[in-house]
């Protein structure tokens, strides 16, 4: 016998699907919008890519120019995302296509990571963080084209299994906190820890931002985030917050320290294998770079899995057919 819905918002959507059976298999608008629009951004953006590439492209403020990859690579994924669109429109079961898109979107928010250093460069301008607006708007641009492409790959995932098109009958959630969340937690906490330890080595005068407010700041959203966000994410203190204020910066830090460090960190890997010296006039020891990206790397995979754990524990029943 079913449990009776425990919270308003289930009982709300159990109502509103016995009263309409087939509101369930009524695919929404979005889906088939979405990969129009994501084919329309890979043309549009590829047009500014090739712009850039014929030597049109501004002055970038950052080393490397606004993506972290060259301009004609960047004009080829942007014809590979839109023959992934193409390809999951004409074979939309095929999971292969739904697989390589969803890759295809996360490779355009790592091609993107800059935009990290935009968030904090703007937030806390003291910093003396260089802000270009021209490389923001191409990187947000960039990142725009990654959620349409994930759209796209969610669309087709739904569409895979009719039962429900709001959450394809296939919803996973958790009724309390799984032992690996509260271990990637406090993974979370060891790589901020390590990354303290790694600066108290080199002495806490010798980072390359400016002092001042804006670095107090800084350094007080770097504990909160490295040490008092994992943590609420899967303690039971975490529940007095509401859900937005630590799903949305779980999942933003998450994502962002991730894709960041984790290409830096495979940059610094291809520049020793070319027998090249990592961040090149920077006056800190390379053993320093070796230690302090892998463990931001560590925290934000960390921070990224504590996050999805919380979702999955904090997620509302689908307003379709009322499933959990």
């Amino acid at each position: 016998m079913d449990a009776a819905p425990a919270t308003r918002g289930e009982a709300e959507a159990m109502t509103t699907t016995a009263r309409n059976p087939d509101v369930a298999r009524v695919p929404p608008a979005w889906m088939s919008w979405v990969p129009r629009l994501a084919l329309g951004w890979a043309t549009a953006y590829g047009l500014v890519r090739v712009w850039f590439a014929t030597g049109h492209a501004p002055e970038w403020k950052f080393p490397g120019g606004d993506l972290l990859i060259p301009d004609w690579p960047s004009v080829a994924a942007c014809l590979v995302s839109a023959a992934l669109v193409v390809a999951a429109t004409t074979w939309p079961r095929y999971r292969l296509v739904i697989g390589l898109l969803w890759a295809a979107a996360a490779g355009w928010v790592a091609v993107s990571a800059l935009a990290l250093l935009d968030v904090v460069g703007g937030l806390l301008p003291g910093l003396g963080i260089p802000w270009d607006l021209a490389g923001m708007l191409s990187r947000i641009g960039a990142l725009a084209g990654a959620a349409l492409l994930a759209g796209t790959a969610l669309a087709r995932q739904r569409q895979l299994d009719p039962t429900c098109f709001g959450c394809s009958g296939r919803r996973q959630s958790l009724t309390s906190t799984p032992r690996w969340a509260v271990a990637a937690a406090w993974i979370a906490v060891g790589g901020c820890l390590l990354r303290l330890a790694a600066q108290a080595v080199v002495g806490f005068d010798t980072t390359p931002h400016a002092a001042g407010l804006s670095m107090l700041i800084f350094e007080g959203g770097f504990l909160l985030a490295g040490i008092a966000l994992p943590l609420l994410l899967v303690y039971r203190l975490g529940k007095v917050f509401p859900r937005w204020m630590l799903l949305l910066p779980g999942a933003g830090l998450g994502a962002g320290i991730t894709a960041y460090f984790g290409v830096g960190l495979l940059q610094m890997t291809a520049e020793t294998l070319q027998g090249k010296v990592a961040f090149d006039g920077i006056d800190l020891p390379q053993s320093f770079f070796w230690v302090a990206v892998p463990a931001y790397f560590v925290w934000g995979v960390g921070l990224a899995v504590a996050t999805y754990a919380y979702y999955l524990r904090t997620r509302k029943p689908c307003r379709r057919c009322g499933r959990r």
